[in-house]
């Protein structure tokens, strides 16, 4: 291979470098040019450095100077404001930082709905163990019985577990109260409006614990004389609201024969609830067939409506509002009593009649009899000790009245309301100076 780098230096001479002449003279003008060159660069790196530091001293002091003013006329406007807003939040993040305990608003989980196919079996079960599938509820209705000509309003709020309790109301459509109801500490308030008094009674510890969830083989029985027997799921002692958040009853009259209803929509969505849509027929005087709207949820009967031969309603439940694990206070389930007085109180001199679970006064001697008694839910059940007369009223009847003719004493009951048929009430009546005890029903 050729190396043509070979007199490289005699061929440029023979070229373009052959009229070039370069002396001392040159060679110093050179140096010189280099030098200068080296010290304008050094002159031009200084003198933008000078520059960039000026520029960011300027926007340095025109920034902190609008803080400021920012900052001052902040201060002026809204200072108490932000001052306020600051402790509201440092106050709101130490109520976070709290025990559970020391709030009075419990925030339940958070409850998801149910899309999924149920068989009648499945959603008559959760409807005869409602207490099973929620923590809280708050809701209002609108109720009414083919025997009365106008409706009732229902208001409610209920926590079954943190802080068990809750409140009731029921209002006439004439927009007068007919009674309230508050729950909490093992303590039941009944108020009554129209003579402004109010009844207290205690519930025996442990009567509202939780019990295992009813087979529908468990729940429904027949009697040995074909009568059908029911076991029904424990609940709170208020019943403002159980027609809607635990219808035991209703599901035992109306559903427990699978055969007499059918499913008739598997979802249908109804004040943010999916419910499944059940009908039937029903032998009654006053109507042939229904229809429940269910929480898939929970078994929380949200609707129900009954029917005459024409197809005319005759009994519904209307919801306006049904809100399941929500935030409830409860302090709600404290009545003001300020207004009103006791009614035991009322009659602490004479004889007087207490009623509500009275489980807990049952001395020693008669809780055998007393047990045996809760068993015959369908007979009236009196038993006497030194002078105290305690009552196990039949199923539909409640104690009105007692009328004492010398040594011989009349116990008068009334039916109850048919939203409380089903219920057996308890009575203890003190100071009435008699024998016996004839039983009437009204």
């Amino acid at each position: 291979m050729e190396n043509k780098l070979e007199n490289l230096k005699e061929k440029m001479d023979d070229t373009i470098l052959r009229d070039v002449y370069f002396d001392d003279k040159q060679y110093q003008q050179v140096l010189n040019s280099i030098k200068k060159s080296k010290f304008q660069k050094q002159v031009s790196t200084l003198k933008n450095k000078f520059n960039f530091m000026l520029s960011i001293s300027v926007v340095s002091i025109m920034f902190l100077g609008i803080t400021y003013f920012v900052g001052t006329q902040l201060n002026l406007f809204n200072g108490p404001e932000a001052q306020q807003a600051n402790e509201q939040k440092e106050n709101k993040q130490e109520s976070l930082n709290k025990p559970l305990n020391q709030k009075t608003v419990y925030i339940p989980p958070k409850q998801d709905e149910n899309y999924d196919e149920m068989t009648k079996e499945e959603i008559l079960t959760k409807m005869i163990n409602t207490v099973d599938y929620f923590e809280t509820a708050r809701g209002e209705y609108k109720i009414h019985y083919s025997f009365n000509p106008g409706y009732e309003i229902v208001e409610y709020a209920i926590s079954l577990k943190h802080e068990p309790g809750g409140y009731g109301k029921r209002t006439l459509d004439t927009g007068e109260i007919s009674s309230q109801e508050f729950y909490k500490d093992g303590i039941l308030w009944s108020l009554n409006e129209s003579s402004k008094t109010y009844m207290e009674s205690r519930v025996m510890e442990g009567s509202q614990q939780r019990g295992t969830t009813l087979r529908l083989d468990q729940a429904f029985s027949t009697a040995f004389d074909g009568n059908p027997l029911t076991n029904y799921r424990e609940r709170p002692p208020f019943g403002t609201a159980n027609e809607t958040l635990f219808p035991y009853e209703i599901a035992s009259n109306y559903t427990r024969d699978l055969s007499k209803w059918e499913i008739e929509k598997q979802n249908e969505e109804l004040l943010g609830h999916n419910t499944l849509v059940i009908k039937g027929t029903k032998n009654h005087r006053d109507f042939q067939s229904f229809r429940f709207w269910v929480d898939k949820d929970t078994g929380i009967l949200v609707k129900y409506e009954t029917y005459n031969a024409n197809g005319d309603i005759v009994d519904y439940l209307h919801p306006t509002k049904l809100e399941v694990n929500v935030p409830i206070d409860s302090k709600k389930f404290t009545p003001n009593l300020e207004r009103y007085k006791n009614n035991n109180m009322l009659h602490q001199e004479g004889p007087m009649i207490r009623t509500g679970n009275i489980d807990e006064l049952i001395p020693e001697e008669l809780k055998g009899q007393w047990e045996e008694a809760r068993k015959k839910t369908n007979e009236t059940t009196v038993l006497e000790l030194n002078g105290n007369w305690y009552i196990y009223v039949k199923k539909g009847y409640l104690v009105n009245y007692i009328e004492v003719n010398g040594k011989e004493g009349t116990l008068y009951l009334a039916k109850t309301s048919a939203q409380k048929s089903q219920h057996n009430f308890h009575a203890l009546a003190e100071g009435y100076k008699v024998d016996s005890l004839k039983i009437v029903y009204e």
